[in-house]
């Protein structure tokens, strides 16, 4: 009976050992694929229907920082930080632009307006209904809030919520 117990316990150690190795040998390739655009590239374009009906594109801000917000209704760090992306962009939406894109197919259409309507939200929504945004950003973690420089260049990735004295600071330099 010991014998057995050593040779099972023997085996469970080995084939930990090996996952763990199998891991980390993809963790840099993973790491790589899954982390999505990275500072000082250009941000991935997207044209994305609006909450109020409008497309927006991307591309179509250039020449203006924006704060790019991925976010769902159901995601409580999400709503922790919908109140200080609001106030961020009354205070400085005339010189950075605020786009928090709503990840859709995580998500519905009804609970976006609903969450919008709740929280009286002035900023632009985009809806990413395709998983365009989801893709192109390759997003794992919500929030992830992008800081995009005026000439579409990425500059800041901060993944987890924000405040606006964050935003602010992160925005000086463009505003």
């Amino acid at each position: 009976m010991r014998k057995w117990f050593v040779v099972l316990l023997f085996l469970a150690v080995a084939g930990y050992g090996l996952w763990n190795a199998m891991a980390a040998g993809n963790e840099q390739e993973t790491d790589e694929i899954e982390s999505g655009p990275g500072i000082g590239q250009t941000a991935p374009d997207l044209t994305l229907p609006t909450l109020g009906g409008k497309a927006v594109r991307l591309s179509d801000l250039r020449g203006k920082a924006v704060v790019l917000n991925f976010w769902t209704s159901w995601c409580p760090p999400c709503k922790k930080e919908m109140p200080e992306l609001e106030a961020f962009y009354k205070q400085h939406g005339r010189e950075v632009m605020l786009l928090a894109v709503h990840l859709t197919t995580q998500d519905t259409l009804d609970n976006a307006e609903r969450f919008a309507k709740d929280k009286k939200l002035t900023l632009p929504v985009a809806l990413d209904v395709r998983g365009e945004a989801l893709h192109r950003y390759r997003i794992q973690t919500i929030p992830t809030t992008y800081i995009i420089d005026p000439n579409g260049v990425i500059r800041q990735k901060i993944i987890g919520p924000v405040t606006a004295a964050q935003l602010e600071k992160k925005t000086a330099l463009f505003r």
